[in-house]
Parts: C-alpha cells; structure tokens; sequence
C-alpha cells in the first residue's frame, strides 16, 4: 500500500470490520445465552409438568383401588360376593390391572383366579395392616412377564382392618405417558426408581437392567445426576454422552419414590441460531461492501490535494521554485497546508537568493584565509622540531640521573645494611666475651668443686677401709662365741650322762643340763648366722674399698681435665675481648660512612628532579607547539573545505530557477 487513499480505505475497512465482528459475536453469544437459560426454564419446566402428570396418573389408580377397598362388599366379608365384584373390575379396566385380589388378616390369598398361597411376610401387605396405603417400585409379573407395580391398600370394616386390597397395575401406560414426553427432535424421557435403577427407557436394553447411580458404563455426571434424582430433588445438569453435549432436567414423580428426567442434545437447542449467524454473515457483507465504496470515495476526495502538494514538492526538489499557487481553496486542514507551502516556497526563493549572494564573498574569504594559514602552519613546524630536539636531550638527562640515582641508593641502601650488620657483630662480640668470662669462672668453680669431692671421696674410702677392719674383728669374735657354745653343749652333754648316773637325785640336773644343752645349740647357730652375715659385709666391704679407690683416680682424671679447660676458657675470653674492641671500630667507621651515602642520594635525587622537571617542561612546550601546528593544519583544512563548500554552495544555487 503505497498510496495514502488505500492506506485509509484499508485502515477504515478494517475498523468497520472488527466493529462488526465485535457486534455480531455479542449479539450471537447473548442471544446464545438467552435461549439457553429460556430452554433450560423450559426444561425444568417441562419436567415438572410431566413428573406431576404421571404422579397424578398414578394417584388416580391410587384412589379407585381405595374406592373398591372401601366399597360394602369388600367390607362385608362375603367371600363370593367379593371375587365377584373383583372379577367385574378387572374386566372393566382389563387394560389397567394384571389382577386384583385381597389378603385376609392372616396372610391367606384370595383372588378370582383360585391361587393360594400366603404372602403375610410382604412389606406391601403389613403396611396396609397399619392402615397405610402403599405403591411398590416396579417388577416383574411372574404370571405374565410385564412390568407392574403393586398397590396396596387396608380394608376396613367399621373400625377395624378386615384385610389388605391388592392390585397389580401395568406400567404400560406410564411408558406411553413417559416415552411420549419429546423435547427438541431427538431429545426423550426416562424414569429411574430409589436405588437408581431404570425403569423406563426408549432403549429396551436398560429397562430392569441397568442403573444409572452405580453403573460404570454412565458418565460420571450421569452417575452424579441420578444420586440427586434419588434424594428427590430437582435441578438441571450437563453432560456429554460419546461425544455428544446434552442437557438434562430432572424431578421427583409425586406419591412414588422415582424421578422422571428430560434429556436434549445441546446442538438442537443453538440450532435455532444458524439462522441469526447466517443473517449477521449476509449484514456484514453487505455493510462492508457499502462501506468500501463510501470509504474509497471518501479516501479519494482527501488524497487529490494531497498528490498536487506531492506534484509541487517535486517541483521544488528538481529545483524548480517558479510556481506559486497550488489551486488549493479548501478551508480544512489540507487547505491550510497548500497555504502554508506556497509561503514556503516564496520563503525558499528569497533564501536561494541571499545565499548566492553570500556565496561569492565566503568563496573570497576562504581563499585568503587558506593562504594565511599555510604561513603559519610552516612557522609552527619549525618551532615544533626544535622543541621536540629540547625534549629528547632533556629526556636523555633524565635516564642518565634516574640510573645514577638508582645506583648511589643502592650503594646506600648496601652501606646501611653493613653498618646494621657491624652493628649487630659489635652486640654479639661483646655478649661473647662477656659469656666467655662467664665460662671461665665457671671453670674455676667446677675445678674448685672437684678438689673439694676428691677429699670427700677420699674419706669416704678410708672410713670404708676401717669398716672392714671392724667387720673382721667381728668375725673373730663370733668365732670365740661359736667354740664357747660348742664346749657349752659338750658340758651339758656330761652334765646328763652323770645325772643319769645318780639317778633320781640327779633328775633335775638333767633338766638344768637339758636347757644348757639347748641354750648352746641356739647361741652356736646365731653364732653361724652373724659369721654369714660378717662375710657377706666383708665381700662387701671390700668391693665398696675398690670402687673408691676407682672413683678417687677418677676424680683426680677429672680435676686434670677442668685445670685444662680453666686454662683455654681464660685464653679465649682474651682473645674475645680483643675482637670485640677491634669491632666496635669497624661499626663506627661504617656508621660514618653510611651518613655520607644518605647525603649524596639526597644530592643525586635533586638532580633527577630538577631534570624531570626540565623534561616535564620541554614537553609541555612541545605538545602545545604541536597542538598549535595541529591547530593550523586544522584552519588550512578548515579553509580549503570551506573555499570547496563555497564553490559548491554556488553550483547547487545555480540549479534553482527563480
């Protein structure tokens, strides 16, 4: 789209379109859900219509069989009277009852068939002996096969309850009343009984067989519907059966425990809006094909002024300012731009104008400032590369002083690490020397030490030698004991044999020899005793004589040996002691010369300074030299540029015809 009129054409259309769509799709989903909530009021009311009507149904039934149970005959008790009348109400409504019998208090049967049999235990038949009437869920007939329900009701005669009524109903009609109930086209009805189970049905297959609360092979929300249909409740549900979208309304059969349900497919009720989607497709259609015509017109109209400004714009590009009106009469905005170009294009012819005139004097000035700055320019190159000359000299300097500077505080720094060593040798030498003095009068206290335990050991040896001229003088002595004991035994030993000599008179002096006897064995084995303890001293004694004869050489060994040590200990000290005062001169002479070498890096550093400087300075003037030359290289390129703008500022004036 490369023209304005199509652009708006396009653009309007598009708006036209949306807006329409927009309308339409509200239109659709609003009247979609009008007929939606009006089939679904339908629906549940419906529902309850027919609910209500079958429930009716069945109170009819319900009240003829109380009108027979109440009518005289049967209260009479007259058996034959009975069946008769029975038989005739059931060949009057042979369409409606299986069969209608009574059940006496007991429990019997009786019915105009002859069927005995008891039915006492059936729920039906002991409600109604309470005086309540009843209607069973449907069943099998096992007389006929058909589904029927039982309805039971007491019968009374005067105040008390002569039986039970019982009749048989087919449910025929309720299927026909049921399956007759349509909604939409394919939509049905069915009924489902207290515990679910179906019981009326368009398909065959499911009546009496399956149930709609337990059965898996319902959906879920089928299942869930049939679970409130069973507590009696009314209401409207969704649900899809394969595939298919249905709606269902369900409600309770008054008088019965059943739910009757209506089900619809969904489409069939939005069917009706095909029709309005066709229409609104057909509207929009047409409103956009009128739209197109009135919009291309429209369009058209607004681009003609614009394409004569175009024609007029490229006039002016080709340099053709000749024209000055552009027949543009309008008094919106397209007509005030028309005016506003024509007032620009006069404004460009007077600016054409003063701009040539202006040209030729900027061609002159450029020419003389061209030549000015080429002057300049070679004054200022020459200055450039004498200052530059400056700047390396100054630079060489400086490597120079920097490398000479590096050099002395090197030196220093190596001056100043000997002088903290001498130093540091000075402090040692000395606590050396004062640790060798130390050493030697340590060595005089160790030999004085030595002299002293040489004497204590020779005492000692002595006071040990006099020990073992005591022990044998011990030893003599126990041996005089030892043989006084043995003459001692060997008198007593007399002693008895001449007592027993005497006899009786000698008895005692037996007993007093006896002792003696014993108190010399005694003496004569201490005796033993202490000479084994004697010898023991005495070998004792003896080695303790010989280790301190060993240890007393030792100690003279030992004493030669510290003397020795005293004297290099006094010999070292004074050799320390001279070293040391020999250091101490060194250090100061270092220290002096250390003091020296911080002075002449001072000096040095100044130097590398003041050269730094100077370079600093040379450079300064070098670059700013250089910034001046670049400066005048820059006005002489400036110049000519300017002198080749002007030549060409004349030629593109030239193109315009005024």
């Amino acid at each position: 789209m490369k023209t304005i009129q199509a652009k708006l054409t396009v653009t309007i259309l598009a708006i036209v379109l949306v807006a329409l769509a927009a309308l339409g799709g509200l239109n659709y989903w609003r009247a979609r859900a009008i007929i939606t909530d009006n089939v679904v009021a339908e629906l549940q009311k419906s529902v309850g219509a027919n609910a209500e009507g079958l429930g009716k149904w069945l109170e009819v039934r319900k009240t003829e069989v109380m009108t027979i149970a109440r009518s005289p005959v049967m209260a009479s008790g007259n058996q034959e009277a009975m069946l008769a009348y029975l038989g005739a109400e059931i060949s009057n409504n042979r369409g409606i009852y299986e069969n209608i019998f009574w059940i006496k208090p007991d429990g019997t049967l009786v019915d105009t068939k002859g069927t005995k049999g008891n039915l006492g235990s059936r729920a039906y038949f002991q409600a109604g002996m309470k005086g309540v009437t009843s209607i069973s869920d449907p069943l099998k007939s096992m007389t006929t096969g058909r589904s029927v329900v039982v309805l039971a009701t007491p019968i009374k005669a005067g105040d008390r309850i002569a039986g039970v009524l019982v009749s048989a109903i087919y449910i025929e009609e309720l299927e026909k009343r049921t399956l007759g109930i349509k909604v939409g086209e394919t939509g049905n009805a069915y009924m489902v009984r207290g515990d679910g189970l179906v019981i009326i049905h368009a398909n065959k297959d499911l009546v009496m067989k399956a149930n709609s609360l337990t059965d898996t092979k319902f959906p879920q929300a089928i299942r869930d519907v049939t679970g409130k249909m069973v507590k009696g409740e009314t209401g409207f549900a969704r649900y899809d059966w394969d595939g298919v979208e249905k709606m269902i309304a369900y409600a309770p059969v008054p008088g019965t425990g059943w739910s009757l349900a209506l089900t619809v497919p969904t489409g069939e009720i939005t069917g009706v809006l095909s029709s309005l989607t066709i229409i609104s497709l057909v509207t929009i259609v047409v409103v956009m094909l009128l739209a197109g015509i009135a919009i291309s017109w429209f369009a058209r109209r607004i681009a003609r002024p614009i394409q004569s400004l175009e024609a007029a714009a490229q006039k002016i590009a080709g340099g053709d300012l000749s024209q000055a009106s552009m027949g543009i009469s309008s008094n919106d905005e397209i007509g005030r731009l028309a005016q506003s170009f024509e007032k620009m294009t006069q404004s460009i012819s007077s600016l054409i104008k003063h701009i040539s005139t202006k040209a030729e004097y900027l061609a002159a000035s450029s020419e003389e400032l061209t030549a000015s700055a080429g002057q300049s320019s070679q004054a200022s190159n020459q200055i450039a590369i004498s200052i530059e000359e400056v700047a390396s000299g100054a630079a060489e300097q400086i490597n120079a002083a920097g490398e000479a500077a590096a050099t002395v505080t090197r030196l220093s720094a190596g001056i100043q690490q000997i002088a903290a060593n001498s130093g540091s040798v000075a402090n040692q030498s000395e606590r050396v020397a004062e640790k060798a003095a130390a050493g030697g009068a340590a060595v005089d206290e160790a030999i004085g030490q030595m002299d002293r335990i040489e004497k204590t050991v020779d005492s000692s040896a002595a006071v040990v030698a006099k020990l073992g001229e005591r022990s044998k003088e011990i030893g003599q002595i126990v041996d005089t004991i030892s043989g006084i004991a043995g003459q001692t035994n060997l008198l007593a030993l007399n002693a008895a044999i001449e007592a027993a000599r005497a006899g009786e008179q000698g008895r005692g002096f037996a007993v007093v020899a006896e002792e003696v006897r014993k108190l010399a064995e005694q003496s004569e084995e201490a005796a033993k005793k202490i000479a084994g303890l004697i010898s023991d001293t005495q070998i004792d004694t003896d080695k303790a004589v010989e280790a301190m004869q060993q240890g007393t050489q030792e100690v003279k060994t030992g004493a030669k040996v510290v003397n020795a040590a005293g004297a290099t200990f006094r010999e070292i000290a004074g050799m320390v002691t001279e070293v040391s005062g020999q250091i101490k001169q060194i250090s100061q002479a270092i220290q002096e010369m250390a003091s020296g070498s911080q002075k002449i890096v001072a000096s040095v550093n100044l130097i590398d300074d003041l050269s730094k400087k100077s370079s600093d300075e040379a450079q300064s003037v070098s670059a700013a030299t250089e910034e001046q030359l670049a400066s005048m290289e820059e006005v002489a390129t400036s110049s000519e540029a300017l002198a080749r703008l002007a030549q060409e500022l004349q030629v593109a004036v030239a193109k315009f015809r005024l």
